[in-house]
């Protein structure tokens, strides 16, 4: 799988360095999916829903993230039997806002992130709409 894994708290430290701080208590609640240079996270908000945060360091974008993300996908929905997996990025990130749309996701709309938060934009795939 090019070097695509599932995390281990034995990442923490990798992960930490890339996020900007200590991944430790982050990682025992959620799933991490990892590449040579960055991953993502997959959060569950529900049983059956969950939500996407990605990191990955310069040389890591590009392929190397199409892939962590589409394999991280498929895992989301059949491993973890997710019906939805959704994202919220920055209005002002418009790289990872493209990406996400590259990757498959569907944008829901442009709105603040919770009430008289700053502008995200939202985006989600069902689990009938991602691409095996």
């Amino acid at each position: 799988m090019n070097g695509i894994r599932i995390g281990t708290p034995a990442d923490a430290g990798f992960v930490s360095a890339i996020i900007g701080h200590d991944a430790s208590d982050l990682m025992q609640r959620v799933t991490t999916i990892l590449t040579p240079h960055g991953g993502f996270f997959l959060e569950p908000i529900t049983s059956s829903v969950l939500e996407a945060h990605m990191f990955f360091r310069p040389e890591g974008r590009g392929k190397e993230a199409l892939d962590g993300a589409r394999a991280g996908l498929r895992y989301a929905f059949d491993v973890l039997h997710a019906s939805v997996v959704f994202g919220r990025i920055p209005i002002e990130d418009r790289a990872a806002r493209l990406f996400t749309r590259i990757i498959g996701f569907r944008s829901d709309g442009v709105r603040a992130r919770e009430p008289g938060g700053p502008l995200v934009e939202w985006f989600e795939m069902r689990s009938d709409e991602c691409p095996r």
